[in-house]
């Protein structure tokens, strides 16, 4: 009876509600399966920094593109010619059809006319050819000065597409690294999040256990109050990494173009547990980002201080001390890298000593666990020491689990330090 007045009750209530709210009471918002490679494509999609380098790229391709067309434009100037006047006898005569038969003292006349005009324009020659080569030379010291000027900027030009290549794969990389690095970090905050919630189902266990044991005068107030305050210690940390947890998801979300009321299952991650090859990496230090981007400044100040004059000596001089000065940034960024390298060496052995170490603890308590078996079936313990080491050996596979995630959050490191990117 109770039950049929339940559901005539309920049915008043949705008919009641509007349609929309009824539906949207009903429905529920499918939860997806995301792997950390498919986090990771979504986050290069979504990420504008990549598509803003990709266009920059793009720019100074067509900024070299034209440099190089001004080049060829400049090689293909004409220089100026020479208009010379005429000073030859033949010129002259041409211009006179009868001079044959002009009487002599005609021709006398017109042949000091010629003269006369023949020594006037090589003196106006001589004035031409001089301005003429004042031209030319005017011109070649120009078209010099804009070769000079148009083979530094197709350096530079050149220099900035590569520096920006690098930037491109250098992000590419980075996004990659910081969305394995939430994507892991939320995997071992569930497991956290796992843990305390067993810690605290042992506790209200043993709670329930200390309630029988009070009330039989057992054990003292204190020690059960003692155990309520754990409760409330635990509830406190589960909060706090519960809050921890959806932050990083939204974050995660945001960063790969979800909506934040998209819900979301992380993939679990399955890498083999073996060292990583440190003098793998060691022999790719010159192909980290930060190297090749310095090497470009190098070779772009090489570039200038080889390119100008000897006779612009203050010029020269800078460009070689700027030049040597990027060297020697070069030779500590190294040194920098070195020491990051070594960094992640030590990080290893930590965190392979530190499994071992679990490993062997959660070995060794399940050998007891059997010698205690042996012992219950006997009657010599009871099954609360049964419980109590079956807790420990669940607590020692948690804490292998989180180290497993220290590992593989130092392998993402290694693997993008390898493609050039090391934090």
């Amino acid at each position: 009876m109770r039950m049929k007045f339940l559901i005539a009750c309920l049915c008043c209530l949705f008919c009641n509600l509007p349609i929309s709210q009824v539906v949207q009471a009903v429905e529920e918002i499918p939860i997806s399966i995301i792997t950390k490679d498919e986090a990771i494509d979504l986050a290069l999609k979504n990420q504008g920094n990549v598509r803003l380098l990709e266009v920059k790229i793009k720019a100074l391709q067509s900024q070299k593109n034209y440099i190089e067309n001004e080049r060829k434009e400049l090689e293909n100037i004409e220089q100026p010619t020479l208009n010379m006047l005429p000073t030859s006898i033949e010129f002259f005569i041409e211009q006179f059809p009868e001079f044959d038969q002009m009487a002599e003292e005609e021709k006398i006349a017109v042949d000091q006319l010629i003269t006369t005009q023949i020594l006037i324009n090589t003196s106006l020659n001589q004035l031409i050819e001089g301005q003429t080569l004042a031209q030319n030379q005017a011109l070649q010291e120009k078209i010099e000065l804009q070769r000079e000027e148009l083979n530094k900027a197709a350096i530079t030009a050149e220099i900035d597409k590569n520096k920006s290549q690098i930037e491109l794969e250098r992000t590419t990389e980075a996004i990659k690294y910081y969305i394995s690095q939430k994507y892991i970090t939320l995997l071992l905050l569930e497991e956290e999040i796992e843990q305390l919630k067993m810690e605290l189902l042992y506790i209200q266990s043993d709670i329930q256990d200390f309630t029988v044991m009070k009330e039989h005068g057992l054990i003292h107030y204190k020690d059960f109050e003692k155990k309520s305050n754990e409760i409330q210690m635990l509830e406190q940390k589960l909060s706090e990494k519960e809050r921890a947890y959806q932050f990083y998801m939204e974050e995660l979300k945001s960063e790969i173009g979800l909506p934040f009321d998209q819900k979301i299952n992380l993939e679990k991650i399955d890498v083999a547990i073996e060292k990583l090859s440190i003098s793998n990496l060691e022999s790719q230090i010159n192909r980290m980002f930060s190297v090749r981007a310095i090497e470009e400044d190098i070779r772009l100040g090489q570039e200038h201080y080889t390119n100008t004059d000897s006779d612009k000596t203050h010029l020269k001089d800078y460009y070689y001390y700027n030049w040597q000065a990027t060297q020697y940034e070069k030779e500590t960024l190294l040194k920098e890298i070195q020491a990051k390298v070594k960094k992640l060496d030590l990080e290893q052995d930590t965190i392979f000593t530190q499994m071992e170490d679990l490993q062997g603890s959660k070995e060794a308590l399940i050998i007891d666990k059997e010698d205690l078996e042996i012992q219950f079936n006997l009657g010599f313990v009871t099954r609360i020491e049964i419980d109590k080491i079956n807790r420990d050996i669940q607590r020692a596979e948690s804490k292998i689990n989180m180290c497993k995630y220290q590992y593989y959050l130092l392998y993402e490191k290694f693997s993008r330090a390898l493609n050039g990117y090391l934090m």
